[in-house]
């Protein structure tokens, strides 16, 4: 009767294989096999022997692969920290890449390399094979230590490839999966990362409803001590402010932000939010901080060797030096950002939105035909995001204008209006259609710049209300409403400073009187001024018909009225004239 069919007391695994070895050895049988007879002295048959010393052999083997595998990650992971300190993301990415690969046998290494691989591909503007991490089944991290954390910076590293790709609105699928998961597991740190990452995305796409319900269940006496998750909140909340018109409270909230980015060792980190708040400042009305905040984001951005990220730095700058009345400066900070190679779409985008304006208003070609990449315009749509796509229909509405597209122009913003419903950073937009846009879509325009009106500190908006308004009544031959609304807006646009919109609006607003008061109506004085004067003189001469003293003419562009005088002297030399009286009476004319 054999083993297995002896009734008694049921036996454990081990107690069984016991019994069944010493049975072998009473019969002389293969202490292994427990089938084959050995000879004296032997324990096993040769068969048995012979697997167990294959795998010993085998045993031995992957011991000495493994060790090997990670002396090399180890080793490369170095080279590529060392790469990355040094600002060479090229070949940090290649380091990190080998590293990678090599490690797919240990998910912990995998993901914290993976991060390694996406942060340094995002700050060399491309994508990354490390998405692929996320093809893992999330289940199998959970058993494994250490992983949550990587998984919540690899998904902090996945929101700014797909921003920077323009493919916003992928995002928050993503993160809703991986909130999911990890509310399944019970990560408190996971699910506080992935709120926060919905919160700040749902703003982007201005979803602001589901962004605050996001960032109100998370309690701030819960934040952990990490510096980049209590900054991040900070940040999230400055936001939400600065849409809501708060100034003062996102203001606060940037403060801390920044207080604890500095002790975030992301290169990445401060700077952005330092990028935020300018582009908050800006938005709010206000000028000054906002030319420091960009300021200090292209030192700090430089200072740690983001690339790309410098040049889209630099054309927001050169949006704030646009508005200021300095044309030349800006011109040439965007003529930089244009010599960036293989920049990703969101640097297409920010060459679109700001470069095509500033080439269109010094009369530059080969920059405008750089900045004009219809690409940015498809990149715009596909990111959802109606604060990005908005601004960058503007400016290609502006160009088909230009370029006497002018159907093609009307289309493109009637089409952007479906998607802009606040002013936010689009105020420009409902300006276009007032310049070339169709009439039926003057009320939806005016009411995306209304409710910002509404606001707290909507200096901004209640500025652009009053010039659109100087416009559509312009196209509508309401001189008198026009000269009236266009005079209302120059005077709130000097108290933002913003130099180039004042002087629009003073001209269209002195066109509107002179159409008035003559029966025939009067050419755009703008059209009298030579093109063969520089930038400077131009605008210095468009203010001198206006009727401006130098004095006032000097407070505008910010320069003494001194060099004024010297500007007025070389303008009427060129163009054959004694005195300001008879320049007034050219363009009369």
């Amino acid at each position: 009767m054999s083993l297995s069919k002896q009734a008694g007391v049921p036996r454990s695994g081990a107690e069984y294989k016991l019994e069944q070895r010493r049975h072998a050895a009473a019969e002389g049988l293969c202490h292994t096999c427990c089938a084959v007879k050995v000879a004296p002295g032997r324990s096993t048959c040769p068969k048995c022997s012979a697997d167990a010393s294959a795998r010993t052999v085998r045993r031995r083997r992957e011991v000495r692969t493994k060790s090997e595998m990670e002396r090399g990650v180890s080793a490369l992971e170095t080279l590529g920290d060392a790469y990355s300190s040094d600002g060479d993301y090229r070949a940090a990415l290649k380091s990190y890449q080998r590293a990678f690969d090599l490690s797919e046998g240990d998910l912990c290494a995998h993901a914290r390399l993976a991060v390694k691989v996406g942060d340094t591909a995002f700050h060399r503007g491309i994508a990354t094979d490390a998405d692929g991490w996320f093809n893992i089944p999330l289940e199998k991290t959970v058993p494994v230590p250490g992983t949550g954390a990587s998984v919540a910076h690899l998904h902090m590293q996945q929101i700014r490839t797909l921003w920077a790709s323009s493919r916003t609105a992928d995002i928050v699928p993503l993160s809703e999966r991986l909130l999911d998961f990890a509310t399944a597991s019970n990560d408190a740190d996971l699910i506080l990362a992935t709120r926060l990452s919905l919160a700040m995305v749902l703003h982007l796409l201005s979803r602001y409803d589901e962004a605050e319900r996001y960032l109100r269940a998370i309690s701030i006496r819960a934040l952990p001590k990490d510096p980049k998750m209590i900054s991040k909140y900070h940040r999230v909340c400055a936001l939400v402010y600065a849409s809501s018109g708060n100034a003062e409270m996102a203001s606060d909230s940037f403060a801390k932000a920044l207080h604890y980015a500095e002790q975030d060792p992301d290169p990445y980190a401060y700077t952005s939010i330092l990028h935020s708040h300018a582009i908050s400042a800006s938005m709010l009305g206000r000028t000054e901080l906002a030319a420091s905040l960009f300021l200090q984001a292209l030192s700090a951005a430089r200072d740690r060797n983001l690339g790309w990220y410098v040049a889209c730095i630099s054309l927001e700058y050169a949006r704030v030096l646009s508005r200021r009345g300095n044309r030349h400066l800006a011109h040439a900070y965007v003529d930089q950002a244009a010599t960036v190679e293989n920049p990703p779409p969101v640097l297409l985008e920010a060459l679109a939105e700001i470069g095509i304006p500033i080439a269109i208003e010094c009369n530059d070609p080969y920059l405008l035909s750089q900045c004009a990449n219809e690409e940015a315009l498809a990149f715009a749509f596909r990111s959802g995001q109606p604060p990005r796509l908005g601004p960058v229909a503007c400016s290609f509405a502006r160009y088909y204008h230009r370029m006497r597209q002018v159907q093609k122009a009307r289309e493109l913003l009637a089409k952007a209006l479906e998607y802009v419903k606040s002013a936010d950073e689009a105020c420009d937009l409902p300006l276009a259609v007032a310049q070339f846009g169709e009439e039926h879509c003057f009320g939806q325009a005016r009411e995306v710049l209304r409710s910002r009106t509404l606001l707290p500190n909507a200096d901004v908006a209640s500025a652009h209300l009053r010039y659109f308004d100087a416009l559509v009544l312009d196209r509508e031959g309401d001189a008198e409403g026009c000269a009236r609304e266009a005079t209302a807006a120059a005077t709130l646009f000097r108290t933002l400073r913003w130099t180039s919109y004042e002087l629009a609006a003073t001209l269209l607003g002195a066109s509107a009187h002179r159409t008035r008061s003559a029966a025939d109506g009067s050419a755009d004085p703008a059209a009298s001024i030579p093109a063969e004067l520089t930038l400077r003189e131009q605008s210095v001469a468009q203010l001198a018909i206006v009727g401006l003293s130098n004095r006032e003419i000097g407070e505008r562009l910010s320069i003494s009225a001194r060099t004024v005088e010297c500007h007025m002297t070389s303008i009427l030399r060129r163009m054959g004239l004694r005195s300001r009286h008879q320049l007034l009476e050219s363009v009369r004319r």
